[in-house]
């Protein structure tokens, strides 16, 4: 198990065998600068772990907006392709290395199953995700705030 898993908040209070179980489900990827890991307005069933290496989340080129605006940079510990886990609609940003990285990326659909098959280790899992995505929407406000005033 990786060092940056093993530690992550994503499986903290999970009992160790589903520890295990849960980084079982995903593959360990070496992804090299400029690889997308996930494309603007493609469907993504996959979530990425980031473990090592710098990742750049931009919009695309669109008519009425300034192209290439990058969104936020993501690192190790970071979650990617969360949104589409819990929705149906297709990524409005496209994810790409920064640096040389690797990643576990989960399969949706395994995931989903995993957590359908344990009331216990599901609950642990999505409470963990919420505070994360809340974490980060909290930032974001205040983020925005610097620039209100």
């Amino acid at each position: 198990m990786h060092k940056t898993f093993a530690e992550h908040w994503l499986i903290r209070g999970l009992p160790a065998e589903a520890q295990s179980a849960l980084y079982r489900l995903g593959e360990v990827l070496e992804v090299g600068t400029d690889q997308v890991l996930i494309e603007a307005n493609t469907p993504n069933h996959e979530m990425y772990l980031l473990l090592q290496g710098a990742f750049k989340v931009n919009l695309p080129d669109r008519p009425g907006r300034i192209g290439g605006l990058t969104l936020g940079h993501r690192g190790p510990g970071d979650l990617l392709g969360e949104y589409s886990f819990f929705d149906a609609f297709r990524p409005t940003a496209r994810v790409t290395a920064s640096t040389p990285g690797l990643v576990l990326r989960i399969r949706h659909e395994a995931l989903r199953d995993l957590l359908a098959a344990n009331s216990a280790v599901s609950s642990v899992v999505y409470r963990n995700m919420l505070s994360y995505l809340v974490g980060r929407l909290r930032a974001q406000d205040e983020e925005l705030d610097c620039y209100m005033f």
